[in-house]
């Protein structure tokens, strides 16, 4: 009995301690300085890492957080601790072109072991993460998680950690196949920022494949909305600046633009934070593998549906047109569709068009919303414009007595 407890205490104090990773690494990579500093003197180590050893050292780094780098640094933290690739925070900074965080590294002692030798090209038969160890899923506790839109998810322990594994049938709309190659499922492992769902790794199993991602216990914001008839308007702008900050990281990917194309409210995932990761951004990555033209898989979408361009498999239109539909829907509220049968899949209701009757949506957010779901694709913004005008907003929101327009 006592080694059963014993048992359950360590289970609880691995979930607090990935917790605590989590927040503190996140607080790195959005370059929040207070709440950094918070946990810090509170005495998190500022070595912690994550699933891929990471540090926040790298994650600022990576993103370009000068303040954040030299805080850490001022608490001691390992300047040249190696993540999974092999890279040190050196090796992020030089590789995102941040040369003053490049400068304060070396100064304090930073190496860059992979870029200041020759680089091995490896070829992608040659690439063994395409499988996962399967062995080390442990699934006794198994428990079923909604965690998007296609395939099945339950949360499972792997090395001491929560994590989701997701079974997708490889025929998931016939006919169009799905197909996961070492290099597509190399590129997703590498992908980094603290708006999308963190992919850990697969295994192809026969027609199945089973992705591994990072579990987030407080649910999607399908969830949220079901419970709140709408969001107040510091919340849903917060939800808002997450999602586009998340999509914005996924098109501005070199050499090209990795585009969603199946944003619902089901795959925007809530941390231990209450800040939304996306997920599912993988799906157009594998179904496209077999016909990059493939229409076979929009069957059930109308070809003067708005949300559809001429391009599925780089078509960042698409995500700004369901992203302005979720803003719409957290702000206004669901009854304004109540009439409406509506299918994020598909988006079949093509002919709406947002209402703001009795609105408290400042001007500028109608008309960034009517803007995103533009009839006219070409019409519809950028996502780094988008975050432009939410930032804006969310400043004006915090001066007191300045009013938003």
């Amino acid at each position: 009995m006592e080694d059963h407890d014993q048992m359950q205490d360590d289970n609880c104090s691995v979930d607090f301690d990935m917790q605590l990773i989590g927040n503190f690494l996140s607080f790195a990579s959005r370059g929040d300085r207070v709440g950094l500093n918070q946990m810090l003197r509170a005495g998190t180590s500022p070595n912690v890492q994550d699933y891929d050893r990471r540090t926040a050292l790298h994650l600022a780094a990576s993103e370009g957080h000068a303040p954040i780098v030299e805080l850490l640094l001022h608490y001691k933290a390992n300047v040249n601790l190696k993540d999974r690739w092999q890279r040190t925070p050196l090796t992020d900074a030089r590789l995102y072109g941040h040369r003053d965080i490049c400068r304060i590294l070396e100064v304090n002692g930073g190496k860059d072991f992979i870029n200041d030798q020759p680089m091995t090209v490896r070829h992608e038969q040659d690439s063994n993460e395409l499988n996962f160890d399967i062995s080390e899923l442990n699934t006794e506790q198994t428990k079923t998680v909604e965690q998007g839109v296609f395939g099945e998810s339950v949360k499972v322990k792997w090395r001491g950690t929560w994590v989701v594994k997701t079974v997708i049938k490889s025929q998931i709309y016939h006919p169009v196949k799905m197909i996961l190659t070492a290099k597509v499922n190399t590129l997703l492992r590498e992908l980094r920022h603290p708006n999308i769902l963190q992919f850990l790794g697969s295994i192809v199993h026969g027609e199945e494949m089973i992705l591994i991602t990072e579990y987030l216990s407080k649910g999607n914001l399908d969830d949220i909305l079901s419970a709140k008839s709408r969001l107040d308007l510091p919340t849903g702008l917060r939800y808002a600046l997450d999602i586009a900050r998340g999509i914005n990281y996924l098109h501005e990917h070199k050499p090209f633009p990795i585009a969603h194309n199946h944003l619902d409210p089901r795959n925007l995932l809530q941390d231990e934070a209450d800040h939304l990761k996306i997920g599912e951004y993988w799906v157009q990555m594998l179904y496209k593998q077999i016909h990059p033209n493939q229409d076979m898989f929009f069957q059930g979408q109308r070809k003067d549906d708005p949300s559809s361009t001429s391009n599925q498999s780089n078509d960042t239109k698409n995500d700004i047109y369901r992203f302005g539909l979720i803003f719409y829907q957290m702000l206004e509220g669901r009854h304004m569709m109540t009439n409406m049968k509506f299918d994020f899949i598909h988006l079949k209701s093509v002919d709406f068009e947002p209402k703001f009757q009795i609105s408290r949506c400042p001007k500028r957010i109608r008309q960034l919303i009517e803007q995103c779901m533009s009839k006219d694709p070409m019409a519809r913004p950028s996502f780094a414009a988008v975050i432009e005008v939410l930032e804006e907003v969310s400043t004006s929101l915090g001066r007191a007595g300045c009013p938003v327009c």
